[in-house]
């Protein structure tokens, strides 16, 4: 079994699924941090959208920088 190229794994949906999800969750969990810390109650939805927004532009910039363009 032979592993797939990085090149071919940006294609891969999957990492574009754990990207956006990983975005969500880690930025998500400093929200909930700093509302611990500050005693608010938005950073989590604020963390979640932020996490969202950089995960998929990280999609979008892998799927950019592809040798085809």
């Amino acid at each position: 079994m032979s592993e797939p190229s990085p090149q071919r794994r940006s294609f891969d949906p999957w990492a574009a699924v754990g990207r956006i999800g990983g975005g969500v969750l880690f930025y998500g969990a400093i929200g909930y941090l700093l509302d611990r810390w500050w005693g608010t109650p938005f950073m989590v939805a604020i963390g979640v959208v932020l996490g969202a927004a950089l995960g998929l532009y990280t999609v979008f910039a892998t799927l950019r920088n592809t040798p085809d363009n």
